[in-house]
């Protein structure tokens, strides 16, 4: 057993190393490590792929799909123009720019909001006669922080996988359906106001030719009937999903019928469909799953506590313990990957808890939203190498 538990820590540093380079794309490391416990010996077939067989994982490719034809759709350019008029102030715009960002990321993840957006987002600065940089970092910030703060998305069964890593370490899973939102709420709600009323009045105005079309430039496939269909579809998931949630039903039906019907309406083409699915995500969720549980299976989990706990010198303050995991976090995030952050610390967070008799919930809380906050620096998540790119900044202005 002591030498499965070192062979772990072995895979634990490895996943560590390749992600801190920043050469490897997070979803193959997180494979390789559930390959390697396997091959090993160390984990069952079973044990190995059980995220596979969570309904977090249906749930996660069916509202990306249902996102995805959305995304198809006039709706958020006709909302950009309601929104913002023709000679708005910045605060006018950075506002009109922060409530389209809130509503995509009510249902899909930073990445994608920002992709959507920034055609219009240089549209509009055209428009108005605005340079692009005073607005592109302050939308790719919101982006990041709010992603998944509204649980409404891809991420919703997030909770439900949370609640698993911690069950599989030996604590009892805590987490519900609005957990993340109210602990995320004051971070997220600071970030907008200071985006809004703050940040484009000292960001850089920087003179760049920008080619890229607007969304009404590109192709359109779908017919005016088929975007009102897909509208409805939208509209009756989320509502499927919130009615779902509140009443204790199973989650996973509404978007999976969202996803069905986007098909069936010719909305979503069946070769769209492994693009658009989050397979990314999932395999990051399904990889880095049974890390925790070869850990917890080893013995690793109590060695991990006890260093933590002799790194904190022994301190049985909470408070101290909860601020220095976001302190660490929120820092590493800046450098390496959010989700490689979260995936890391998460179990340590969650080892360290348990190890001193509390419930694994405030530090878990402590990781998801220190390593959201991954804004600081251009490396420090895709959304803000997006925002870097098209804002045409240089490091020191970002």
């Amino acid at each position: 057993m002591a030498l499965q538990m070192y062979f772990t820590f072995f895979t634990f540093f490895l996943v560590i190393i390749l992600l801190s380079s920043g050469k490897f794309r997070i979803a193959t490391v997180a494979m390789m490590a559930a390959i390697i416990l396997e091959a090993s010996g160390i984990l069952t077939f079973k044990e190995t792929w059980s995220g596979l067989t969570n309904s977090s994982v249906v749930l996660m490719a069916s509202m990306f799909l249902v996102a995805h034809g959305l995304s198809k759709t006039s709706l958020i350019s006709k909302l950009s123009r309601s929104m913002i008029k023709p000679g708005s102030s910045d605060t006018k715009i950075m506002f009109g720019f922060f409530i389209m960002i809130f509503l995509l990321t009510c249902f899909t993840n930073g990445t994608t909001t920002l992709t959507i957006l920034i055609p219009l987002i240089i549209t509009v600065c055209k428009e108005n006669d605005r340079p692009v940089s005073k607005f592109m970092q302050s939308c790719a910030i919101i982006a990041q922080v709010w992603a998944g703060l509204i649980p409404l998305g891809g991420n919703a069964g997030g909770y439900n996988m949370i609640n698993q890593v911690i069950t599989e370490l030996g604590g009892t899973g805590e987490f519900t359906f609005f957990t993340q939102m109210i602990a995320k709420l004051p971070i997220g709600i600071a970030v907008a106001a200071g985006a809004v009323f703050v940040n484009h009045r000292f960001a850089p105005s920087i003179d760049a030719d920008y080619t890229a079309q607007s969304r009404d430039e590109k192709k359109v496939n779908l017919t005016e009937k088929q975007e009102k269909i897909t509208i409805v579809i939208f509209v009756l998931t989320i509502l499927g999903l919130v009615f779902m949630s509140l009443t204790g039903g199973d989650n996973v039906v509404p978007p999976l019928i969202g996803a069905l019907a986007m098909v069936l309406f010719g909305i979503i083409g069946p070769k769209e469909i492994p693009n658009h699915m989050g397979l990314t995500v999932i395999m990051i969720q399904v990889g880095m799953l049974p890390l925790a549980t070869a850990l917890a299976k080893t013995g690793g989990d109590k060695v991990i506590g006890n260093i933590v706990n002799a790194l904190l010198g022994g301190s049985d303050n909470k408070y101290f313990v909860l601020f220095v995991f976001f302190a660490v976090t929120s820092v590493l995030t800046q450098f390496m990957s959010n989700s490689a952050v979260n995936n890391i610390f998460r179990p340590i967070a969650v080892i360290t808890a348990i190890t001193n008799g509390w419930s694994a919930t405030a530090l878990v809380l402590a990781v998801l939203i220190g390593s959201n906050c991954a804004m600081c620096t251009p490396m420090a998540s895709t959304v803000t190498v997006l925002g870097y790119e098209h804002g045409k900044y240089n490091t020191k202005q970002y």
